[in-house]
């Protein structure tokens, strides 16, 4: 499926739950979206084309338009909220580019908890202890271990990278709150157990980690100063999951080399013997 970039469209200007927003049919690549817009997808019912009924990260079928807005949405676990029918409305007049857009909306401060599944061998690494020097590369500042128990228990331990030296108060106080989230949500891998077997049955064919010891999966969690991977694996007796945390700038950087490591090694592989 193609995908546009998201300043060359021209857009109709909505409101999404009574927040402005911009509205296209166009799917919009992701990469082309500045810094402070959220893109999410809506996809319409099985029976009527004409009615949204879902707000998503991504749609795959029964694709209804995309929207831009400058508050982003705190999505559940699953990554969807249902739209009802006066959810979405359009405005007469309103912004047309994404320039236009920007200008009369400022961007917000709101900071969500983003959760995703990880289908991208080339991160598996970023789930496991690495060097001192690598730690740096990709802004390492330490990981959480974590069990269960008997199945509802919680038990944790901290264990610190490059000295401590990046466990900072904002940190500190992010992954408190990355923590109590993902322990609330009652579909979570880290709310218990059971929760973390369904997930792990419900996302295998996704992201699970083909090299672990144990059968084990993972996720993304990212806030907007921090990322999280999230490693599990629904072993009772066994620990449960390890999470490592980075500065997210410096992930970020990091995961743009590995991509276009693996994007040579790829056109390495695939040119002819000379």
């Amino acid at each position: 499926m193609s995908r546009h970039d998201a300043n060359r469209l021209i857009y109709d200007e909505v409101a999404i739950f009574d927040r402005p927003a911009l509205f296209t049919e166009c799917r919009i690549d992701r990469a082309t979206v500045p810094e402070g817009v959220y893109r999410y997808e809506l996809r319409h019912g099985d029976e009527d084309w004409g009615e949204p009924v879902e707000l998503a990260r991504g749609i795959f079928a029964n694709y209804y338009g995309t929207v831009l807005t400058r508050e982003p949405f705190q999505l559940p676990i699953d990554g969807w909220i249902p739209l009802e029918s006066d959810s979405l409305s359009f405005q007469d007049g309103g912004c047309r580019t994404l320039a236009g857009f920007q200008q009369k909306y400022p961007a917000s401060e709101k900071d969500v908890i983003d959760f995703y599944s990880v289908n991208e061998p080339a991160l598996h690494a970023l789930y496991f202890s690495r060097s001192e020097e690598q730690d740096k590369s990709a802004g390492c500042v330490g990981h959480l271990r974590g069990d269960f128990g008997s199945g509802k228990q919680f038990f944790t331990t901290w264990w610190p990278h490059q000295n401590d030296m990046l466990n900072a108060p904002e940190f500190k106080a992010d992954i408190d709150r990355i923590v109590n989230w993902l322990r609330e949500q009652p579909d979570s891998p880290l709310h218990d157990l059971n929760a973390m077997q369904f997930c792990y049955k419900r996302y295998r064919n996704s992201c699970e980690i083909k090299n672990a010891m144990l059968p084990s999966c993972a996720f993304l969690v990212e806030s907007k100063q921090y990322v999280y991977m999230l490693r599990c694996t629904p072993t009772k007796g066994d620990y449960n999951f390890y999470m490592y945390c980075y500065q997210r700038a410096a992930f970020e950087k990091y995961r743009a080399q590995l991509k276009n490591k693996a994007r040579s090694l790829a056109k390495k592989r695939a040119e002819p013997e000379r």
